[in-house]
């Protein structure tokens, strides 16, 4: 199928506003001002103010989607639910990211154990029983010791598991986990109280019966015990009549057949009912492997993928033209694909190139499918927009290790989705994106042609070292370009030949998505994190320092002790800072976030400013300390030469692990100060006291300069 005609793209739609949903017991916070969602509609939703409930404000569509995307925009899922407000009066932290290495991996052993005993308790293979929950835990337990093993080469390294539980401690933890609608974090330490266990629901007696146990699924939680002596009482009444009138009187229902009928009820419709629909979606996911997929988001899919560059290079008749000792280096390489879809739609939500699968590519990825992509697609030089974005429910993930990592699976339930690992060498558990890869080497890899890589092979002269950059950039603008503007409108059999883009827009008019988080939750939760301590200057983040009155305050607290640090990938111009939990520091409110002092930073990515910071060393290397005028000389440079930026359209940037980090600051700026000139200032600033810094205005950084349209050649159609 060919490629739509330049007049043919001119007509696609790229002015839609997306739709969010936001639910009764959210809590949406614009410009300082905390609001409740009271209503929505087809134009836009009306919140409730907090501080006056009277009063109601109305806002468009268009208006929530240019507020979120503001520093005045948060969004707390489920804030006032009950689970909530339980889990807040124990401890300040709500994300798993949050806890310390030990304490996340019992967690979520924790949550495992329970997540596969409610599965095996729902399909009739388990009971509350001791012996059976024995049974139970040497099955769950068996598996997890598989996953383990699975795990690296034989004899490589020990594999270190936790001891299985009790059946009495399997049922501590299934109380709190249930009493806090199955919110992980409940499953920590002090999370061990009980609560309703919501068991299973269920004439002229059994109508009374039916109609006090319908009261049952009522937002005011009544317990059962309650109800039965309501019900008595009305039986009572009701018995006094009917003696008077001679019949026959009603008998008094035990404890025992009053809840059997509560538990013929519907499950789902009860679990609504007392707590939230949303917290009902996430209950009989647990127990349910799922619902079926009707809703953008309702479930995507990640996997990763090779991308054969040995084959590529084959078919561009370029293969021949290198030495044995080149091609043994094109061999040795591998680069992956890591790409996330929607299940529903078949849009692509995210596609990063990476050296090595790991778990820093598994939350990138998880990172670029919940939030807007539209600046990727605009720096390729697409048609359409990249404006597939939101909070999934349930993500189903690949086996390989950084998708078990403890970390990934930390942010995936921070962002309150559930996870689903299919069984190992079960393709068809993720079915879209073993079509969706299908399809990409199909209409994307097999249609390079040997134009795509000349820049990479010169003569017969190919050097992995000096084009292990170049390859995944020019790869990556063309894979954007390729799954924003032909892809995502290329009719999609899976979908009765509409397209994914379409069926985005239809279905998020009927069921909208969740937002994304904003930008202080989601660099909280996807951040790169690192330990620092608060000085006279603040915290110093590879050689830049962030300083403010609120983190002072905490040095206060915190002393000499190292605190934690939130770094965003994208943006370096803030971060977040905490305290270590665990340190009992009673001023701990959580995350607080700090502006650095170097300005200009605004959308600046951890790569763009480590390539900017080794140029800036190479050039002042008997320097002391560099002026603003040489860093934004460097920042612009790097953006018009280099194609990290927007060429790279951001999926080829490379993950920088912790320990890179450090070498970095080691061996690039342990040395340097980065101080405040002015435009007309020398590069080089005479030594001076860094607090001297101040505010001012100064030059932003250059534009990269627009991408060439590849224009309307025929390498852009893929076939079914």
């Amino acid at each position: 199928m060919n490629t739509p005609t330049p007049q043919e793209a001119a007509s696609v739609s790229t002015d839609v506003v997306p739709r969010f949903r936001l639910e009764p017991t959210d809590k949406v916070t614009i410009n300082g001002v905390d609001y409740v969602p009271k209503s929505a509609d087809d134009f836009g939703h009306v919140l409730r103010r907090l501080d006056n409930s009277e009063m109601c404000e109305s806002f468009t569509h268009a208006q929530i989607d240019e507020l979120r995307k503001e520093d005045g925009w948060a969004h707390c899922r489920g804030f006032f639910s009950s689970s909530k407000a339980q889990l807040r009066t124990v401890r300040p932290e709500t994300l798993l990211s949050d806890l310390p290495s030990k304490q996340l991996q019992r967690l979520l052993f924790r949550k495992t154990f329970c997540d596969e005993f409610l599965r095996m308790e729902a399909d009739g293979l388990a009971s509350r029983s001791d012996a059976s929950m024995k049974g139970a835990i040497r099955s769950i337990f068996a598996n997890i010791v598989t996953s383990a093993l699975s795990d690296g080469r034989c004899g490589s390294e020990d594999v270190n598991l936790k001891r299985p539980p009790s059946p009495r401690s399997l049922r501590r933890w299934l109380d709190p986990y249930a009493a806090c609608a199955w919110d992980p974090i409940a499953l920590s330490h002090n999370y061990g109280r009980s609560g309703n266990r919501l068991p299973r629901f269920g004439k002229e007696e059994r109508d009374l019966m039916q109609e006090y146990a319908d009261m049952y699924a009522g937002r005011l939680q009544p317990s059962k015990k309650k109800l039965l002596s309501d019900l008595h009482g009305k039986i009572k009444e009701l018995n006094k009549q009917r003696q008077i009138a001679g019949e026959r009187l009603l008998k008094l229902p035990s404890r025992a057949a009053f809840e059997r009928v509560i538990e013929s009820l519907d499950p789902f419709h009860v679990y609504a009912g007392r707590n939230s629909p949303e917290a009902a979606r996430k209950k009989f996911f647990v127990v349910q492997n799922g619902l079926s997929v009707t809703r953008p988001l309702e479930r995507i899919e990640l996997d990763e993928n090779m991308i054969p560059l040995q084959t590529l290079l084959t078919d561009a008749k370029l293969w021949h033209r290198l030495t044995p000792k080149e091609q043994a280096e094109v061999e040795r390489r591998r680069l992956w694909l890591s790409t996330a879809i929607d299940t529903a739609t078949r849009c692509c939500l995210a596609a990063l190139i990476v050296e090595n699968p790991s778990e820093a590519s598994a939350i990138a990825t998880l990172e670029m499918a919940v939030n807007d992509k539209s600046a990727y697609a605009s720096a390729a030089g697409c048609v359409t927009p990249w404006d597939q974005c939101g909070t999934p429910e349930c993500i189903a993930n690949d086996v390989g290790a950084g998708y078990k990592s403890f970390g990934y699976r930390a942010a995936a339930c921070d962002l309150g989705a559930d996870l689903m690992f299919p069984t190992t060498g079960t393709p068809q558990m993720r079915g879209k994106q073993e079509r969706f890869y299908r399809t990409i080497h199909t209409g994307f890899f097999s249609r390079l042609n040997g134009r795509t890589f000349e820049n990479v092979v010169a003569k017969g002269n190919y050097d992995c070292a000096a084009n292990s950059d170049s390859d995944p950039s020019e790869m990556g603008q063309l894979l954007v370009r390729y799954l924003v503007d032909v892809y995502h409108n290329t009719p999609h059999s899976g979908l009765g030949g509409e397209t994914p883009r379409n069926a985005w827009l239809r279905l998020t008019k009927i069921f909208p998505v969740i937002p994304p988080p904003d930008k202080e939750v989601n660099r909280h939760i996807f951040g790169l994190t690192q330990e620092s301590r608060i000085g006279n200057h603040g915290v110093r983040v590879l050689g830049l320092y962030y300083q403010s009155q609120e983190l002072q305050r905490l040095r206060r607290t915190t002393g000499m002790k190292p605190v934690l640090v939130r770094i965003d990938r994208t943006d370096l111009s803030r971060i977040s800072v905490r305290p270590k939990p665990g340190l009992n520091i009673a001023s701990d409110q959580g995350w607080i976030s700090v502006d650095c002092l170097t300005s200009g930073l605004e959308g600046v990515s951890v790569d763009h400013w480590m390539r900017a910071a080794r140029i800036i060393r190479k050039n002042n290397a008997d320097m002391a300390k560099v002026s603003e005028a040489v860093v934004h000389q460097a920042l612009r440079d790097i953006a018009e030469f280099s194609r990290m930026a927007a060429k790279r359209a951001g999926i080829a940037s490379p993950l920088y692990t912790s320990q890179e980090r450090e070498r970095f600051d080691r061996d690039v700026v342990r040395n340097f100060e980065f101080v405040r000139g002015s435009e007309n200032a020398p590069a080089v600033l005479e030594p001076s006291d860094d607090v001297a810094v101040v505010e001012g205005e100064i030059e932003g950084l250059a534009q990269p300069k627009e991408l060439p349209d590849d224009g309307d050649d025929d390498t852009w159609f893929v076939e079914d």
